[in-house]
């Protein structure tokens, strides 16, 4: 089944990945003809701070969307749209205001460090009974890896605003979802879901997922 005309284009796992912290995988969408349901996000955002907003979608503790852009997009709602896999599924939707600053950091870095050992080798001389058995010493040169530290400027992301919310529920295979994420301020936020049933004129009616309980991490 391919995905319906009036969807917004799906969007490829882990996009635009930032060079900043640790990312879990990314999350494998299925295809538009295995078995799939559709979610579309919708965000929309009461309130913005810095210079550049990051949005990201994780989807069972693996980054499904993850994409920059300047703050002054979040002035108006904007929606994305992902095929996910037709199971019960945690979805987290995470925003981040920031900048970035010029810091003095630390850094580590790699050397090849040379260093001598002595090795014995055997120096005799003749052979039966004209031989004579010696044992030499020379020294040999070997290198080896060492960490070292430095401090550099390097642009650093400073975080202005930010807050993160979840929802579980089981999307139904072919069935259609949106989730509307709402930001209002630091650390306030909340996320909503309904199934969208499509009827005549490309209009849809809407009624609440069926939301299960979020599962406790350790």
């Amino acid at each position: 089944m391919k995905p319906p005309s009036f969807l917004p284009s799906i969007l490829p796992a882990a996009l635009g990945l930032l060079a900043v912290g640790c990312y879990p995988p990314p999350y494998q969408s299925p295809s538009a003809y295995e078995p799939h349901a559709f979610v579309k996000l919708r965000r929309s955002y009461g309130a913005t701070a810095g210079v550049s907003l990051r949005e990201a979608i994780i989807i069972d503790d693996h980054m499904a969307y993850d994409k920059v852009v300047p703050v002054q997009a979040a002035r108006d709602a904007r929606t994305a749209a992902v095929l996910v896999h037709p199971i019960p599924a945690t979805i987290e939707v995470q925003s981040d205001f920031f900048h970035q600053e010029q810091r003095l950091v630390s850094e580590s870095y790699t050397v090849r460090t040379p260093y001598t050992t002595t090795e014995s080798y055997s120096c005799g001389s003749g052979f039966g009974r004209n031989a004579s058995y010696r044992t030499c010493t020379r020294t040999v040169t070997h290198h080896r890896s060492e960490t070292r530290w430095r401090t550099v400027f390097r642009p650093v992301h400073v975080s202005d605003a930010a807050c993160k919310t979840a929802i579980r529920f089981r999307p139904r295979m072919n069935h259609i979802y949106q989730l509307d994420y709402a930001y209002q301020d630091r650390n306030v936020c909340s996320v909503s879901c309904v199934e969208q049933v499509p009827i005549d004129g490309g209009k849809f009616s809407e009624k609440p997922c069926a939301l299960l309980p979020l599962e406790k991490k350790e």
